[in-house]
């Protein structure tokens, strides 16, 4: 494990972090978060972690699989 200001040095942190994550149906995730702010004198003012909040994703819903299949039908009418 990397300490978190070593992290934080390395890597330019957003006030915001956003983006997607792509999860794996069926699949159970732990989750946690920690904040840092970037203090005048150049250091980190890191937070403690958050609560872990762990849950579990469902089956692919229709609308994904159905995309699934699309892209097997390209890729197997290009062989």
């Amino acid at each position: 494990d990397v300490p978190t200001k070593l992290v934080a040095k390395a890597v330019p942190l957003p006030m915001t972090v956003r983006g997607h994550w792509f999860l794996s149906p069926r699949t159970e995730y732990s989750v946690a978060v920690q904040t840092a702010v970037k203090q005048s004198d150049g250091e980190y003012l890191v937070s403690g972690w958050s609560e872990t909040v762990e849950f579990c994703t469902g089956d692919y819903a229709k609308e994904h699989l159905a995309q699934l299949q699309e892209k097997a039908e390209l890729i197997a009418g290009r062989m």
